[in-house]
C-alpha cells in the first residue's frame, strides 16, 4: 500500500511500532519517518488498516480479529502434550473440575501477559513428572491469526543447568520467541491480546490495592509498551530508593543522596499515573453500561483513579511530576523514619463502588462477581478500540452463579469477538450455546477426549 506524499508524524510512527513491532524493524520504520521510504507498509498489514496523515490519528479501516489458530502444550501443568486447533467462534470447554480446564486457559493467557496470574512460581507451571526428565523442558506455543499477518509465539522453560535439574528446587529459566526470534519478555507482552475472566477475580472488589493496580497494569501494558517501560523502570528506583531510605536511619545528612532518585521517580510516576488516570476513565465508561446490564439495577457502576499524590482530574504529566516532588518533600522524614517510600505508583488505588457503596465491603458475592465480570467485559472493549485489534476471550466457569438470562447476555457479548473459549463443569449448561457457532470439546486428567 503506498500512501499521499506526506510525512507521517513521529506520534503515528510510534503507533507504527507499537502495533506492527513484530513485522517492522526499525530501520523501516525510521524510513517511513524520514519520507524515504515511499511511505511504503509491509503487504501483511495491508486491507486490514490504513494510515490517515496529517493531523488525522492513525486508525484502523476496521478492528482487526485476531484467534489462535493452533495451541500446543509440552509439559505444561497436568498436560504432557496436547495439540489443539481452534476455530472461530465460541469453544465451550466441558471436564471435571481438576481436569484441565483452567490451565487451557492460563496457557493462553500466558501468551499475553508472559506471566500467570496463578502461579507464584515458574515451577508450578512445569508438569511435575517432567522434572524426571532430562533436559527439563516445558513449553507454549501458539499460531495466531491476525490483522497483521501469522504470528508464532512462543514460550519455554527449562533447568539452568543439568545439576541444577537434580536439586530438591531447580532454577527454571523462561524464554520467549517470536517467529523463532528470542525476545525480551518487554518485547513480548501485548503482542496477542487476551482478557481472562476467572473466579479470582473477585479479588478485584474485596482484594488488596496491589490487586487492583495489577490489575491496571496488565491492561494498559497490552495497550502501550511505553507503560510497560515505565513501570519497570520505576520499579528498579523504586527498589534503589528505598534501599537508601533503609541505610537513612539514624542519618540526617541523605537529602543530596535522594533528591536525585526522586526527580527521575517523578518522571516516571507522572507518566504512569497519567495513563492510569486516563485509562481507568475510558474503563468506566464501558464497563458501567455493561454492569447496569447483566445486574439490572439501576445504581451505576463507578470506577475511580485514587492516586496516592493529590492532583487536579485533567492534570498534565508536567502538573503531576512537580506535585509527586513536591509530595516527596513533605514525606521526607515519615519515609526516613519507615524506611520506603511512602508515595509512588506503587500506593495508588482503584475504588470501585455501586451506587456510591464500596463493593468490597457491601456487596454480595454475587454482586462482586457481576462487578468484575463487567470490568472484564470493558476491558475487552477499551482494548478493542485503542488497538484496533480484537482479544480473545477467556471465561473460566463464568456461569456458575448467573441465572439463565445472564448466561446468555455474557454469551452473547463474548460472541462479537473473533474467538472466545469458555470453561464449565457442568454439560447441561452447554444448552445455553444453542444456536451460537462455535464447536464443544471435553477434558480430562490432561487430555482431549471429545471434540464436536
Amino acid at each position: 500500500m503506498t500512501a499521499p506524499k506526506q510525512t507521517i508524524s513521529t506520534e503515528h510512527g510510534q503507533f507504527l511500532y507499537r502495533r506492527f513491532g513484530a513485522i517492522i524493524s526499525r530501520h523501516t520504520l525510521s524510513r517511513i519517518l524520514r519520507g524515504d521510504a515511499h511511505k511504503q507498509i509491509p503487504s501483511r498489514i495491508e486491507g486490514r488498516y490504513c494510515v490517515r496523515i496529517g493531523s488525522q490519528a492513525l486508525s484502523s479501516a476496521e478492528v482487526a480479529r485476531i484467534r489462535v489458530r493452533e495451541l500446543k502444550l509440552t509439559n505444561f501443568r497436568n498436560y504432557p502434550r496436547l495439540d489443539l486447533r481452534l476455530g472461530k467462534g465460541i469453544t465451550l470447554i466441558e471436564g471435571a473440575n481438576g481436569n484441565g480446564k483452567t490451565n487451557l486457559l492460563e496457557s493462553l493467557h500466558l501468551m499475553s501477559i508472559g506471566r500467570s496470574p496463578r502461579a507464584s512460581t515458574e515451577r508450578e507451571l512445569v508438569r511435575t513428572k517432567a522434572f524426571d526428565e532430562i533436559p527439563l523442558h516445558a513449553q507454549i506455543a501458539g499460531d495466531i491469526s491476525s490483522g497483521v499477518g501469522a504470528l508464532r509465539l512462543q514460550i519455554d522453560w527449562s533447568a539452568t543447568s543439568a545439576a541444577t535439574q537434580k536439586l530438591a528446587s531447580p532454577r527454571i529459566q523462561k524464554t520467549f520467541r517470536v517467529n523463532g526470534v528470542p525476545r525480551r519478555s518487554a518485547d513480548f507482552v501485548g503482542l496477542f491480546k487476551a482478557v481472562l475472566f476467572t473466579a479470582e477475580d473477585i479479588r478485584l472488589t474485596s482484594g488488596s490495592p496491589s490487586v487492583r493496580r495489577r490489575y491496571i497494569d496488565i491492561l494498559i501494558s497490552q495497550m502501550s509498551r511505553e507503560y510497560l517501560a515505565d513501570a519497570l523502570t520505576c520499579q528498579r528506583i523504586l527498589t534503589q530508593r528505598n534501599r537508601l531510605l533503609k541505610s537513612a536511619r539514624g542519618r540526617t545528612s541523605i537529602e543530596g543522596e535522594l533528591q536525585p532518585w526522586d526527580v527521575q521517580l517523578a518522571e516516571h510516576a507522572a507518566r504512569i499515573m497519567s495513563a492510569r488516570a486516563r485509562a481507568i476513565r475510558r474503563l468506566d465508561e464501558r464497563a458501567k453500561p455493561i454492569h447496569s446490564q447483566l445486574s439490572g439495577a439501576a445504581d451505576p457502576l463507578r470506577l475511580t483513579y485514587i492516586p496516592s499524590v493529590s492532583v487536579g482530574q485533567n492534570a498534565d504529566i508536567g502538573e503531576i511530576s512537580e506535585s509527586f516532588l513536591a509530595t516527596a518533600q513533605s514525606y521526607r522524614r515519615r519515609e526516613m523514619a519507615v524506611g520506603h517510600s511512602l508515595i509512588g505508583p506503587h500506593r495508588d488505588d482503584i475504588a470501585i463502588k455501586v451506587g456510591g457503596v464500596e463493593v468490597g465491603t457491601y456487596a454480595s458475592r454475587g454482586q462482586a462477581r457481576t462487578v468484575a465480570l463487567a470490568m472484564r467485559l470493558g476491558e475487552a472493549q477499551l482494548l478493542a478500540e485503542s488497538t484496533g485489534e480484537h482479544p480473545v476471550i477467556l471465561l473460566d466457569d463464568v456461569m456458575s452463579e448467573l441465572d439463565t438470562s445472564r448466561r446468555r447476555q455474557v454469551l452473547e457479548r463474548a460472541a462479537l469477538y473473533e474467538q472466545a473459549l469458555v470453561t464449565t463443569a457442568e454439560p447441561a449448561q452447554s444448552e445455553i450455546f444453542s444456536g451460537m457457532s462455535g464447536r464443544r470439546i471435553v477434558v480430562n486428567e490432561g487430555r482431549i477426549i471429545s471434540e464436536g
